[in-house]
Parts: structure tokens; sequence; C-alpha cells
């Protein structure tokens, strides 16, 4: 059996008020006479009337709704960094109790201001003008992922160098020299922070940085092959390879091993996420952890805080990493 819904108008009829008044009373405006708000509530009882809950955060000014805003990219759902961000900002977002509105967007498109009362952002790749976009509508806005030093936004990111640096310290330590890099895409942050910090290590070290070593991805599986072609083909292949990710690093091993190389007896790798395949592939893999669901988590956080009024300086905030060690790495011999 149907029934019908009752709407406010009703409410007011037999209230014998405005539906403003309805309104206000329902929203807890202190402006209602005693008399007035009496009769609504007794017809509000009488109705078994219930208010949209929609139409009351409206009411009040509030959607309790955050815009997360994640760069369209191929694979986004599949992807084990996505994945584990969104994750966080969920389980956030349910102990906080409000809604998310997830869009996927190539830089043009943007949520309806109107609709949230806070953006938090999955990155930045390309989309620095929707950041303008939320700053000149005076809403609360976090950034992921994306460490802005220029901005008046909270940022909450990895620490990319950090992790890069550590990498090539744990290589040396097992005795490799020659030493390369696939890179991750960069455009991104991440990808161009992870190659900084490859570089700087290997100089630091005064380790020989070879042109033909650092071989271009972008965190995708064919930028991976054509990678690890190219390095297996040069008559001196470097000994080890710090790859930045670890779908791009299987990808690697995938290709040394088809090639007749042995890891890690002939070759150690480092990938870059912990994603839960690195540990049960043909060769488990060692890899950098980064703390993607604690960055979602934090990130969220941080944006409720400025949706809940606190003031405060902009808090920005490098997250570390953990090196996860495996069976893709061994110690080698200086001497070739």
């Amino acid at each position: 059996m149907s029934h019908k819904k009752i709407n406010i108008e009703e409410v007011a009829s037999t209230a014998g008020v405005s539906t403003t008044t309805v309104s206000r009373v329902i929203n807890a405006v202190s402006t209602v006479s005693e008399e007035n708000r009496q009769r609504v509530l007794s017809a509000i009882k009488k109705l078994k009337y219930h208010p949209n809950p929609s139409a009351q955060r409206l009411a009040a000014g509030k959607t309790n709704t955050i815009g997360v805003i994640i760069p369209r990219f191929e694979g986004i759902f599949q992807s084990y960094y996505a994945l584990e961000v969104l994750k966080g900002v969920g389980m956030a977002a349910e102990r906080a109790r409000c809604d998310l509105l997830l869009h996927i967007t190539d830089g043009k498109t943007f949520v309806n201001p109107s609709s949230v009362d806070g953006v938090l952002f999955i990155d930045v790749d390309g989309e620095e003008e929707l950041i303008d976009r939320v700053l000149e509508e005076s809403l609360p806005v976090v950034v992921l992922n994306h460490y802005l030093e220029d901005l008046p936004v909270s940022c909450v990111a990895v620490d990319n160098k950090t992790a890069a640096q550590m990498v090539v310290d744990y290589l040396v330590r097992l005795g490799h020299r020659d030493i390369a890099t696939v890179t991750g895409d960069l455009r991104t942050q991440a990808g161009l922070n992870r190659l900084d910090g490859f570089v700087k290590a290997m100089k630091a070290r005064e380790l020989p940085l070879v042109d033909a070593f650092i071989q271009h991805g972008d965190f995708s599986l064919p930028s991976a092959r054509t990678a690890a072609e190219r390095l297996f083909a040069l008559k001196n292949r470097p000994t080890a390879v710090f790859v930045a990710s670890d779908d791009m690093a299987l990808e690697v091993i995938t290709v040394a091993v088809a090639k007749g190389l042995r890891v890690p007896e002939d070759l150690s790798v480092v990938g870059f996420d912990d994603n839960p395949v690195a540990a049960h592939s043909r060769v488990p893999l060692t890899t950098v952890r980064q703390p993607l669901s604690e960055m979602g988590r934090t990130g969220l956080e941080l944006l409720r805080q400025r949706m809940d009024g606190k003031k405060h300086a902009p808090n920005k905030l490098l997250l570390p990493t953990q090196l996860v060690e495996r069976q893709s790495c061994r110690q080698t011999w200086l001497e070739r």
C-alpha cells in the first residue's frame, strides 16, 4: 500500500501558519513565537511529517557534503593508489557523518560550488585553475598528494624525495653502483620528486649518473616495458633498477626474465607503492610503502576542521614512507 507523502504546505495549512514559519520551526530559528512553534509541532506530529534532510541543510546554508575531485586517468577504478586514498577518505567521512560527491575531472569540469561545503583534491595534475575557483568561492579546500608551498591551502603529501634517497641508500649498502631508474609521469609532482630524490642521492654518493640509466615512464605498463627493453639492450646494463611504481616494477621484472636475466641474482629491482600484488608476484618485490589511506583520512579530517570554522594557518604535511624488503634485491660485488 502506498502512502501519500506529506509536504510542508500541508503542515502549514494544518497549523494555520505560513510555510516560512514551518521552515523556521524545523530549522530551530529563534524568531518564531512560542505559540506558532507549538502549533507547527502539533501539526507535524498529527500528520507524521518527516522533514527532508537535504532541504534542511540547504535552508541552513550547509549541505554537509564534500566534493572529492580526482584527475582523470586510464584505469582509475583499478588503481591501487586511487582506491587506497578513497578508502581513507571514505572511512573518515563515515566517522564525520558527512556525504561525499566524487567528481572525476579533465581539468575543465568542476562540481557546483553550492552543492558542497568543502573540496578535497586528490592531486592537482593540471587542475591548478580549479583550486583558484574554489578559493574565489571561499570554500574550505585541502589538496592531497601535492605539496603546495605558495597557495594558502592545506595539503597532505608523501615525502617522495626522501623515499627515493632511501632506496638509493639501500641499494648502495648492498654494493650496487650502476643503478638505473624508470620514472613515473613527470607531469605529476610525485613523479618529479621521485626522480629528483634519486638524482640527488646518486650525486651525493658520487655515483655515476648515466643518461641511458634514466628512463622516462608514465606509470603505465607499456612505458615500463619500453624502458626495460632499452635498459637491457645496453652493453653495460645496470645491476639495480629503482622503478617509480610497483606495477611498472613488476613489468620490468617480466621483461628481465624474458631476456634470461635472474632477479635478484643478475638484477635487483625496487618498486614504489606496496601494492598487495607486489608481495605475491613471481619474485616478491622490495618496495616503498606509502601511507595512501592515512593521507586520505588526514586530508578529510583537516577539511572538516576548516568546514567547522576552526581558524588556523594552512596545514602542510609530508607523510613518511617505509622501505619493505622482500626477495627482489640482493647484495652484489662491486667488480663486474
